[in-house]
C-alpha cells in the first residue's frame, strides 16, 4: 500500500518539476552572499512556526528571539520534540533525524550493480527495513538520480540549527562551523533552486513515507505550497541566485585518504566521460578508479605527466554519480551516456 502510494506522489513530483522547467524563471536573481546562501538553503523549514520564534526568521541574517522568556519557549520546543539540550544533544538529533541522504547513497550502490554491503549479513528485522526503503525511494529514482534526497536533509538540518541558534544553544560562530560542510554539499550536487526544490520534495515524501495516503498527500500539498512561495513571483529562490563561490568549496563527500587517478584534462574541464576499475597501485593509496573525459588522444593518455593522483571525494565533487560505483568489481568499466552511465 504505502510502495503504491509513494509511485503516485512521485508522479505528483513529476508533474511539479514539468511545471517548474515550463515556468520557473532562470536564475537570473540577485547575488547572494554565502551567509545568506546558508539561510536560504533552509527555506521550507524556516517558514514553519515555532514556539518563541515570531514571525519568520528571514534569510539576510541569523534570527535571534526577542528576550529570555521566548527563547526559553523555543529552548523547551527543541527538548520536548527532540531532546536537544546543547550542542552534543544537538548533533546528535541532526544525524538520528535526518539521515536519509544516506540512506538514498546506499540504494544507489545496489541499483549501479555496486552494493556498499550484502544485506544477508544484516539482521532479519533490519534487512526487511533496509530493502523495503529501498524499494519505497526507487519511484523518485528517474526525477533526482545522484542527487538523492540530500536537499531535504540540508534544509532541515540548517533550519534546526537556526532554531537552536535563535535561543542561545548554538552561538553565532558554532552555527557556521556546524552548516558549512552541508552548505558545501549543496554546492557539489545541485546547481539550481530548481534542482534543490525536486530533491526536497521527494526528500519530504521519503522522509514521512506514512501509510496514511491523505497524510502522505497532506504533506506533500504542503511542501508543494511552500516550495511555489519560495520559487515564483517576490519568492526568496526566485530574487536571489544560487550561490557560485569565486573558487571551488570541496566538499568532503568521500573518505580523503582514498585515492585514485584522473587525466589532467578531467580536472581542467571538470567533468567525467569514462571511468574503469583496475588492480590498485602498490605505492600509494589507491582504490583502483580511474577517470577519463573520454575523448583523451592515446598519446596524451601514455604521457605520466598528463595524470594525476587524486583524491576520491575531490573526483565526487566534480561528479557526484561516481560514488555509487566505487564498490564495483575490479575490471569494470563505464562511459557517460544521456542517462547516466552505461556499462562498456
Amino acid at each position: 500500500m504505502v510502495q503504491k502510494t509513494m509511485k503516485k506522489m512521485a508522479g505528483e513530483i513529476a508533474q511539479f518539476q514539468s511545471e517548474l522547467k515550463r515556468q520557473a524563471p532562470k536564475q537570473t536573481g540577485q547575488k547572494i552572499s554565502r551567509k545568506e546562501f546558508t539561510l536560504l538553503l533552509s527555506g521550507i523549514s524556516t517558514c514553519r512556526k515555532a514556539p518563541g520564534i515570531l514571525g519568520h526568521m528571514g534569510y539576510e541574517s541569523l534570527y535571534h528571539c526577542i528576550n529570555e522568556d521566548a527563547a526559553e519557549q523555543t529552548r523547551k520546543h527543541l527538548a520536548d520534540l527532540y531532546n536537544i539540550y546543547d550542542r552534543k544533544s544537538l548533533e546528535n538529533a541532526l544525524v538520528k533525524e535526518f539521515s536519509d541522504g544516506n540512506r538514498y547513497e546506499y540504494f544507489m550502490t545496489f541499483w549501479s550493480g555496486a552494493p556498499v554491503f550484502d544485506p544477508v549479513e544484516l539482521q532479519p528485522e533490519a534487512r526487511e527495513v533496509f530493502l523495503e526503503g529501498m524499494d519505497l525511494a526507487r519511484p523518485f529514482y528517474p526525477l533526482v538520480k545522484e542527487k538523492g534526497f540530500y536537499a531535504w536533509d540540508i534544509n532541515e538540518k540548517i533550519g534546526l540549527c537556526r532554531k537552536a541558534a535563535a535561543c542561545g544553544i548554538l552561538t553565532d560562530q558554532e552555527f557556521w562551523e556546524i552548516t558549512d560542510p552541508w552548505v558545501r554539499q549543496a554546492q557539489a550536487f545541485y546547481h539550481s533552486w530548481q534542482e534543490y526544490a525536486v530533491s526536497c520534495l521527494c526528500g519530504a515524501v521519503y522522509f514521512m513515507r506514512s501509510p496514511d495516503t491523505k497524510e502522505l498527500e497532506g504533506f506533500l500539498h504542503l511542501n508543494m505550497k511552500l516550495m511555489r512561495q519560495l520559487l515564483f513571483d517576490d519568492g526568496a529562490w526566485n530574487k536571489n541566485s544560487w550561490y557560485v563561490p569565486e573558487e571551488r568549496e570541496w566538499a568532503e563527500l568521500f573518505d580523503p585518504n582514498t585515492h585514485c587517478l584522473a587525466t589532467k584534462k578531467v580536472l581542467e574541464e571538470e567533468r567525467i566521460g569514462y571511468m574503469y576499475k583496475e588492480t590498485p597501485a602498490e605505492d600509494f593509496p589507491d582504490c583502483g578508479w580511474r577517470f577519463l573525459t573520454g575523448d583523451e588522444p592515446e598519446e596524451y593518455i601514455a604521457d605520466p605527466e598528463n595524470i594525476s593522483i587524486m583524491a576520491f571525494s575531490d573526483l565526487c565533487n566534480i561528479d557526484p554519480t561516481i560514488l555509487a560505483y566505487f564498490n564495483a568489481e575490479y575490471g569494470r568499466e563505464f562511459e557517460r551516456s544521456e542517462d547516466g552511465w552505461t556499462e562498456v
